[in-house]
C-alpha cells in the first residue's frame, strides 16, 4: 500500500515539474464510472474559468487501454470547459493533466476520493459513499497485511472530519436497517439523523414510514421515552431472575441518567478471584477503558450494548475462559 495514502495529493501535484504535465484534448478525457461526486453549478464555474483565461489547476487522469484518459480528479473542470465550448466561447480545447498510473483499482479509488474531498465541500450523501468505499478498501488491505493503521482515525483524517463523525457512520453501517442506509446514500437523510435512528432496535426503525421527514430530536425523544431495558443473566448463579442490569447510554440527558441510576439494583458479580463488582461498576470500568482507548461516544454505546448481550448469553466461566484463552 502507498505510504502516502492519506497525504493530500494536491501537494504532490504542486511539486510536480512542468514537464510531467500534458496538455490533453478535452475529447480524450472521459468521466470515471467510479465518480460519485456531484457535478453541479457548472454555469457559474464556467464563468470563473473563462474569467481567469482557462483551467489553471491540473486534472488527474489515468490512461485507458481503449485509448484516451479516465478522469480521477477534474470532472467539474472538464464539464465547465465543455459548456463554454458548446456556447461558442473562445477557450482552449486542451486541459493541463497529470497522468497517473495505478497498481490497482483500490489505489485509483483512494486518489479519486482524496482529491475530490480536498477540493470541495461535500454533502452527507457524498460523505457516506466516501466512508463506505474507504472502509471497504482499508478492511481488505488490512486482511492482506498491506495496511496497519486504525481505520476510524485514518478515514477521519482522509475525509477531513472528526473521529466521532466516522463513529456515527460506523454505527449506521452496523445497526441501521437497509432502508435507512439507502436513504443516506440517496441524500434523503442526514448522517446525524441516521445515527439517531440506528440507536433504535430494527423493529422500531422499520416502523418509520417517512425517513426524509424525521428529525434527530424526534428520535432522541423516542429513545428517552422508551422503558428502561433490562436483561437477566439466567446462566449465572450469582445473578437472580429478579435482579436487573440497566443500560444507561452516555448520550442520555443528565436528568434521565440520574433517574436511571436511582433504579439500579446493587447487583453483585463475584469473579473466580473473589473480587466483587456491582453491575454499575462493571459498566463504569468498561466506559473508562473505552475512553482511555479514545473510543467515540457511538463506539462506547455499541460496546455497552455488546456487554449487555454478553451478560445475557454467557455465564462467568465462559467470560473468564475467553479472557485467559487470548
Amino acid at each position: 500500500m502507498k505510504s502516502n495514502m492519506f497525504d493530500n495529493l494536491k501537494a504532490v501535484v504542486a511539486d510536480t515539474i512542468a514537464d510531467s504535465i500534458k496538455m490533453i484534448d478535452i475529447a480524450e478525457l472521459h468521466e470515471s464510472a467510479d465518480n460519485f461526486f456531484v457535478v453541479e453549478n457548472i454555469e457559474q464555474f464556467a464563468q470563473t474559468i473563462l474569467g481567469q483565461g482557462g483551467v489553471k489547476d491540473n486534472l488527474i487522469v489515468k490512461p485507458l487501454e481503449t485509448g484516451g484518459y479516465e478522469i480521477i480528479s477534474g470532472h467539474r473542470r472538464r464539464a465547465a470547459v465543455q459548456y463554454l465550448i458548446d456556447k461558442g466561447e473562445n477557450i482552449s480545447h486542451y486541459l493541463p493533466c497529470l497522468v497517473q498510473d495505478y497498481a490497482d483499482e483500490d489505489d485509483k479509488l483512494l486518489d479519486l476520493i482524496l482529491m475530490n474531498v480536498s477540493a470541495r465541500q461535500i454533502s452527507d450523501q457524498e460523505l457516506w459513499k466516501c466512508y463506505e468505499t474507504l472502509d471497504k478498501i482499508l478492511k481488505e488491505k488490512k486482511e492482506k497485511g498491506e495496511y496497519y493503521g486504525r481505520i476510524r482515525d485514518d478515514i477521519a483524517k482522509a475525509l477531513g472530519v472528526s473521529a466521532s463523525q466516522v463513529g456515527k457512520m460506523q454505527n449506521v453501517e452496523k445497526n441501521a436497517i437497509e432502508a435507512v442506509k439507502e436513504a443516506v446514500a440517496f441524500g434523503e437523510l442526514s448522517i446525524s439523523t441516521a445515527n439517531e435512528i440506528a440507536k433504535l432496535d430494527k423493529e422500531e426503525q422499520s416502523k418509520i414510514t417517512n425517513l426524509s421527514k424525521v428529525q434527530p430530536k424526534d428520535i432522541k425523544k423516542k429513545i428517552a421515552e422508551k422503558p428502561v431495558v433490562t436483561s437477566n443473566n439466567d446462566a449465572s448463579s450469582d445473578i437472580g431472575d429478579d435482579d436487573e442490569i440497566i443500560d444507561i447510554s452516555i448520550d442520555d440527558e443528565p436528568e434521565l441518567q440520574a433517574k436511571l441510576r436511582e433504579t439500579v439494583k446493587p447487583v453483585v458479580v463475584t469473579s473466580s478471584n473473589d473480587n466483587q463488582y456491582t453491575a454499575a461498576a462493571m459498566k463504569g470500568y468498561l466506559m473508562l477503558a473505552a475512553e482511555e482507548a479514545s473510543f467515540s461516544k457511538e463506539q462506547i454505546n455499541a460496546l455497552l450494548g455488546g456487554m449487555m448481550k454478553a451478560l445475557s448469553n454467557y455465564d462467568m466461566a465462559a467470560a473468564e475462559n475467553k479472557f485467559f484463552s487470548r
